[in-house]
């Protein structure tokens, strides 16, 4: 999918995309950030997705197999886009570091079967 650099333009999509439930984050995603920092899709940037003890837990993997940011996933809401619901990527977990993790990727379904 072609997303477009403007942030104006980016955020209109965002506004109306669905909120994905949490049972629909399995398995492996490669990420293209669109936002301030450089993207690190050439360095094979992914996060990973499972399911322990009823949570969704998951972390970010670069390159063939460098292991960085754990999270786990919440259902929250978008304060900056007038309480829009979304699913919280929440990297508040003890293996990151006192500056990541107050991490918060919010997440909206932009198609039908893609995160």
């Amino acid at each position: 999918m072609n997303l477009p650099k403007n942030n104006y333009k980016l955020t209109e999509i965002f506004k109306n995309a669905r909120t994905p439930k949490l049972s629909e984050f399995n398995g492996e995603y490669f990420v293209d950030m669109l936002t301030i920092l450089p993207s690190l899709r050439k360095f094979s940037h992914r996060k990973i997705f499972y399911s322990e003890n009823d949570k969704i837990l998951g972390y970010n993997i670069i390159f063939t197999n460098k292991i960085w940011g754990h999270f786990f996933l919440e259902e929250g809401i978008c304060e900056e886009l007038n309480l829009l619901r979304v699913a919280v990527i929440n990297y508040n977990r003890k293996e990151n570091s006192f500056i990541s993790n107050k991490i918060r990727d919010y997440v909206r379904c932009l198609e039908e079967n893609t995160l």
